[in-house]
């Protein structure tokens, strides 16, 4: 008798809310109460080594396609000015006066524009392909190199279907952030880029209505910090801003779910179960009653994966850093996040909570983009292999390979006639042998090396200065708001009890917690401040910095930190057969390089590092001050746990 099949068109039924009775909620908080009482400090968060930027850049580093999210302050703005002919009297407005209007609307937005980045174009728009610097410009945001476009008019930028369709796409993307005009004001919605459309020449409403219902404001709302129709439990949205605000006991209650598996060696079903019993609920915004959450193992795993709780709304193909755009307080801290997650745990070479003992792969790189072969100068990519036995078990072995068929590597015939038989790959300690023997002759005073990295850090200080001064004031207003509206349902209550009860009750206890977060984030941001307050460095210190960083890679097994290092030192480099000709470091480190030190091979582009050194080199390397090293015969041999 043949199996009658399933039908195909079932209809998935929607879970029903399950109301949390207020006498069981009052029961769970008074519970979590005591439990606080007894031990407050399990309720605040450690000191973190590593920063939500970090994360972010590990994000975008292993998710192709990702794109950062930068709060105002973070953005590279470009004005774009451009007349269509060489006649001044066609023109509604010459280029001086863009200029000079579109300058006076940075300023009012408060943004800083570079010199450098105020384009200017006598072109036609009617037809594209017809203005390079435009393209240019284009190009610039793709790259990450431009953040912001400022313009006087929407017909400056296109008169084409072809460039209005590009520039509204990368709208979409998030590639352009922010859009400014003189004459108009856009509005990143489906609305706002109809109206651009029409003003292109093009519409594109329909896509965009359709695709809003889907995204829910993905575009408008993340790079603003806001609710994107995804609820968050510990957490609920205040629907006066759409911003997300602690949950009172629930983000308690989760907060004390990560101590139980980072701190109590408990697992994701015992968690659950504590979860169940102490009356998880959510709830969307303020007016929304509580539901109760069923909790199991899989929902645990997944709240512990989701780098919402420190800070990183990951949505989509956008990664936005929340305590950068708007006050949020996290649940956990980086360090935290990487211990609950196996793969992060191992990418950074931590320990993890996860009692698994399966192998993970190993997502995290060393100079990514950076190594480069120099038999066919293709990109070398980054690949690595787990030692299975021996004292080394555990650990990761990495290498860059050619992956290029028609590369000297791979032609044993040219090989043989030149009597060179290079590897396919090159195991990654050889390189950064290369980068630390590169680093000992990095030894010049340059005050113009000096000038750039102080010019550097003055922009960045500007930058994280301006994020905390905004997030203060913020803060701030926010305080008075919020306590203006606790003191007026505060004396309705004593005036009117039956009404408030009616109409208003809990009122009174939302507006104390919107209190409480504000002072907390006026603490914050007032420390914040005091920390960037400090004075940049001298000339001196900033000689030393180089023997910090040959410290830190000589030292740390943590990848994330040789990664930093080398991404902040290392332009690109060249590599051979266990060699490295050619190491091009990074402005302003490379005036400070004394080449007359270091030995050359072919030619003056050529520095090789004979990396096939005595194994006793690496306890020398590691247990000599760099100032007694003589120049000689050092390399690093096999890393503790990475390399």
């Amino acid at each position: 008798m043949a199996k009658s099949k399933k039908p195909t068109n079932t209809v998935r039924k929607k879970r029903a809310k399950v109301l949390l009775p207020k006498d069981k909620q009052l029961e769970a908080e008074q519970q979590l109460a005591k439990r606080k009482e007894a031990n407050p400090d399990a309720y605040n968060l450690p000191a973190s080594k590593r920063s939500i930027q970090d994360l972010t850049t590990y994000f975008e580093a292993v998710e192709e396609g990702t794109n950062v999210i930068l709060p105002k302050e973070k953005r590279r703005y470009v004005i774009y000015l451009r007349k269509s002919t060489d006649d001044e009297a066609k023109q509604v407005r010459s280029l001086e006066d863009q200029r000079s209007e579109c300058l006076e609307l940075a300023h009012r937005l408060q943004i800083t524009i570079k010199e450098e980045d105020i384009l200017e174009e006598s072109a036609s728009a009617k037809i594209s392909g017809n203005r390079p610097i435009f393209d240019d410009m284009l190009m610039g945001f793709r790259t990450g190199k431009y953040h912001g476009l400022i313009s006087w008019s929407p017909d400056r930028i296109s008169r084409n279907m072809k460039e209005a369709g590009e520039v509204i796409e990368m709208i979409d993307h998030e590639l352009i952030q922010d859009l400014q005009f003189k004459t108009y004001q856009f509005e990143n919605n489906p609305n706002g880029k109809m109206l651009l459309g029409i003003l292109f020449a093009t519409s594109k409403q329909y896509s965009d209505k359709l695709s809003v219902d889907v995204k829910r404001g993905t575009g408008g709302n993340i790079k603003e910090g806001k609710y994107n129709g995804v609820v968050k439990k510990g957490y609920f949205v205040d629907a006066s801003t759409g911003y997300f605000i602690p949950d009172g006991y629930n983000w308690d209650l989760l907060r004390e779910a990560a101590n139980m598996r980072l701190y109590g060696g408990k697992n994701n079903i015992e968690i659950a179960q504590f979860l169940n019993d102490s009356r998880l609920s959510i709830r969307r915004d303020q007016d929304e009653p509580f539901s109760v959450v069923k909790v199991d193992k899989q929902m645990v795993g997944d709240i512990f994966a989701d780098p919402f709780y420190f800070g990183l709304y990951h949505y989509g193909k956008h990664l936005a850093d929340l305590t950068e755009l708007t006050g949020f307080l996290p649940l956990i801290t980086p360090d935290e996040y990487i211990t609950l997650n196996q793969v992060m745990a191992t990418n950074f070479g931590e320990k993890s909570a996860h009692k698994s003992v399966q192998n993970k792969r190993l997502d995290y790189g060393l100079l990514r983009g950076k190594v480069i072969c120099d038999y066919c100068d293709e990109q070398m990519q980054f690949q690595h292999q787990q030692v299975k036995r021996g004292k080394n078990a555990g650990s990761w072995v990495i290498s860059f390979y050619c992956r290029n068929q028609n590369c000297f590597r791979f032609d044993k015939d040219k090989q043989a006639e030149a009597g060179d038989f290079p590897s396919k790959s090159v195991r990654a300690k050889y390189i950064m042998a290369a980068i630390e023997w590169e680093l000992r002759h990095c030894t010049k005073k340059s005050k113009k090396a000096y000038q750039m990295h102080i010019d550097k850090l003055r922009a960045k200080l500007a930058q994280d200065t301006a994020i905390a001064k905004r997030k203060l004031a913020e803060a701030e207003n926010d305080l008075r708001t919020n306590e203006k509206q606790y003191a007026r349902y505060q004396q309705f209550q004593v005036d009117h009890p039956d009404d408030y009860i009616k109409h208003h009750k809990g009122k009174l206890e939302h507006y104390q917690q919107l209190v409480n977060v504000a002072s907390h984030n006026i603490k914050q941001a007032k420390a914040e401040l005091v920390r960037l307050s400090v004075g940049l460095p001298t000339e001196q210190e900033f000689y030393e910095l180089v023997n910090s960083y040959l410290l830190t890679l000589l030292k740390t097994t943590d990848l994330m930190e040789q990664d930093a290092v080398c991404n902040e030192l290392v332009l690109n480099l060249r590599v051979r057969n266990n060699a490295v000709p050619v190491i091009k470091l990074n402005p302003p480190y490379n005036l400070l390089a004394d080449l007359a030190e270091i030995s050359t091979g072919r030619g003056e582009r050529t520095r090789t590092f004979d990396l096939m050194l005595p194994k006793h080199a690496r306890y020398q390397l590691r247990h000599t001050p760099i100032s007694c090293l003589e120049p000689g015969n050092y390399r690093l041999g096999k890393r503790r746990g990475s390399i």
